[in-house]
């Protein structure tokens, strides 16, 4: 029955698509890649109709890695906060606990280091949880892509069986990203996505040589899949030509679908309040 069905939606999404941007397949599978993108983003759409906010517990943890040993230095406990509107997405977070080398830290220090990480995170651009990921391949974007499916990857990706596609932005610009994606092929969910600016800030004060990023996603008991877990790391220099290096994992527990949000939250006071 699942056969079925899915060779139908082929059919179909292959005569809607006619006019879109084909997309490389590398290899011969019998999958049509952009008929297999269409139930992709039907399946994010269906999902995106039946959630208006979500409130998540956060657990962001940032250090170093020497001879293979990782070495904690900051925690943040943290509230998140979305509001998904028709066409964009209203992000805010509240930092709850700071610690520093195991030990809490003061709510004055707590403000401070808040306040500094939130303009960081302003001026290198670095995308959250609700940033819509699957924005490449959606017809308003995919001319700035190629777009090439690798078919199912040999190995599973976060326990899963899993479609893999690469995405490369067709010019450098800090906006648009490069990356690889995997997809559950039972329920055509993101499991998984590895990406990276396609072009790094540099700026007169600080220049970033180096972003990498990644998304892990799952089902939650309701069986909406939201993020679960975010990578980020990166090297750069600031200002005197000073070395720069971060690094660090941000765990997403206890979401609270469709609950009411005081629009007040959104609200730039700082710059740190951002739309996608």
């Amino acid at each position: 029955m699942k056969k079925h069905n899915l060779f139908l939606w082929t059919a179909l999404a292959v005569i809607c698509c006619g006019l879109m941007p084909r997309v490389r397949a590398q290899v011969d599978d019998g999958i049509d890649p952009d008929a297999l993108i269409e139930r992709i983003l039907a399946v994010e759409d269906q999902q995106r109709q039946q959630i208006s906010t979500v409130i998540v517990d956060a657990e962001y943890v940032e250090g170093e890695e020497k001879d293979g040993e990782f070495f904690e230095k900051v925690r943040f406990i943290k509230k998140i906060y979305i509001k998904y509107l028709a066409d964009t997405a209203l992000y805010h977070e509240d930092y709850v606990e700071y610690y520093k080398d195991g030990k809490l830290q003061s709510q004055k220090d707590l403000d401070k280091e808040a306040r500094d990480r939130k303009e960081k995170k302003a001026k290198r651009k670095v995308k959250d949880i609700s940033f819509s990921m699957l924005q490449p391949f959606r017809p308003d974007y995919r001319d700035l892509y190629d777009i090439e499916y690798l078919g199912v990857s040999p190995d599973p990706v976060e326990g899963y069986v899993a479609h893999h596609f690469e995405v490369t932005a067709k010019e450098d610009a800090d906006s648009l990203i490069n990356g690889d994606y995997f997809f559950d092929v039972e329920s055509f969910h993101l499991v998984r996505v590895d990406f990276s600016p396609a072009k790094l800030v540099k700026k007169a004060m600080f220049k970033l040589n180096e972003m990498s990023m990644s998304i892990v996603y799952g089902p939650t008991d309701d069986g909406y899949w939201l993020a679960r877990q975010f990578d980020i790391a990166g090297k750069g220099k600031a200002m005197f030509f000073i070395g720069v290096k971060f690094a660090g994992s941000e765990y997403y527990r206890n979401p609270v679908i469709n609950t009411e949000i005081d629009d007040e939250i959104f609200e730039v006071n700082d710059g740190s309040d951002l739309q996608n």
